[in-house]
């Protein structure tokens, strides 16, 4: 079939890297000539942008990278805004160079109240990516993760802003986990963003007031996907690093694919709207702004 109007397409999180890759006016032009209309853009590890681990100069450098890749998204005619934070994987990194448990949650502290003051100041629109490895880790890191990002919430809950976090993927125990720490910081029910949900899990997430961000790269999730209602928002998670070819979709791709789907008849285009609308409720103040 073909399609009567474009499909509006809301690429929820993605990142951009003028240093290993297109850049974000380049990301940007693609997206758009693909039919995008909006896009998230989230902040890297500080070491993608040249940074070290635990150096609050570099941090500042990383969130105002953030912001100028959503100025550039916007200057393209997009729909932009900037979500800051410091990956999980730094505290990983800073407690295996020697530093102590309170040392690291104290510097992840900070990069939160900065993220705020980002928010506060309408720079960005949320937090992130704050969370768990997804990868093996002792107790201890998990329990220090766990405490940054009960935090996170709480201040993401204090500015009125949004907070995407990066998790393990396991299951109904992740959710749960999660839907329990939002919780204890009394967060706003749609607001707290698991990305790269497993789709299986969206709807218990969608129940118990959390935001599942379909990851459309990934081989048979976004398929698995199109059997649920639109209760979910959908990313490419696009790393723009040359060095990893393939590693993830870029955002035209996911264009590609949502467009595919409805011209082969997997899912309609009130279908993809409502998942548009979706995303603009849980950013609406781009909407209403210049951030």
């Amino acid at each position: 079939m073909s399609l009567s109007t474009p499909v509006r397409v809301f690429d929820n999180h993605a990142h951009a890297n003028e240093l290993t890759g297109l850049g974000a006016v380049e990301v940007a032009r693609r997206f758009k000539r693909a039919g995008g209309a909006g896009i998230i853009f989230v902040s890297l590890l500080t070491w993608s942008i040249g940074g070290a681990p635990g150096d609050r100069g570099w941090v500042e450098k990383l969130y105002e990278h953030t912001v100028k890749n959503s100025e550039a998204a916007r200057g393209q005619g997009l729909i932009s805004g900037a979500v800051v934070g410091v990956h999980p994987a730094e505290c990983v990194k800073l407690r295996e160079s020697g530093w102590g448990e309170e040392e690291v949650e104290a510097f992840m502290r900070w990069t939160v109240d900065l993220a705020a003051r980002y928010v506060a100041e309408g720079r960005a629109v949320g937090f992130g990516e704050y969370g768990r490895p997804h990868w093996d880790v002792g107790p201890d890191v998990v329990a220090l993760c766990n405490r940054v990002l009960e935090y996170v919430v709480a201040r993401a809950r204090d500015v009125g802003a949004v907070v995407h976090l990066h998790l393990e993927r396991r299951g109904e125990e992740t959710v749960r986990s999660v839907a329990e720490i939002a919780r204890r910081a009394n967060a706003r029910p749609g607001t707290v963003v698991m990305h790269h949900v497993e789709p299986r899990v969206a709807p218990l997430a969608k129940e118990l007031g959390l935001v599942p961000s379909v990851p459309v790269g990934r081989r048979g999730e976004f398929e698995e996907a199109l059997g649920l209602e639109p209760i979910y928002v959908v990313e490419s998670d696009y790393i723009d690093d040359n060095r990893r070819p393939g590693a993830v979709i870029p955002p035209w791709s996911l264009a590609n694919k949502i467009r595919r789907a409805v011209e082969r008849g997997l899912a309609s285009e009130s279908y993809f709207d409502q998942i548009y609308r979706n995303t603009e409720s849980l950013y609406d103040v781009l909407l209403h702004s210049s951030v």
